[in-house]
């Protein structure tokens, strides 16, 4: 059986279940569930998410698709575990000039 890993990107905790385990989506949190679950809280894998979306709650009539779609998007789901609190260095386009170096009472330009 496959695993997926789920982030909830969202500000909002969402609780659903699936074989009589309940699950917790707690914000801004990645958890470790079946793709069997992933696929029946999220339509993981399937192109038409209407009937997911709605059994969400996320759509009320028809007019609440894009809402819904856009709400789904801020849930991040795949089968590696994404890397967590990953800072980027900087860009640096040019290295820095040596500062100024004062001997003897005297500013030397670090250029000369």
């Amino acid at each position: 059986m496959s695993t997926i890993f789920v982030t909830n990107k969202s500000d909002k905790e969402l609780v659903d279940g699936y074989g009589g385990v309940k699950y917790t989506f707690a914000p801004h949190a990645t958890i470790e569930i079946p793709e069997e679950v992933a696929r029946h809280v999220f339509g993981y894998g399937e192109e038409n998410k209407l009937p997911y979306l709605t059994r969400l709650g996320w759509i009320k009539s028809n007019n609440d698709f894009d809402t819904a779609m856009e709400l789904l998007s801020k849930w991040e789901l795949s089968h590696q575990k994404p890397k967590m609190n990953q800072s980027l260095s900087p860009l640096v386009e040019k290295v820095p000039l040596p500062s100024a170096k004062k001997v003897g009472g005297k500013i030397l330009d670090a250029q000369t």
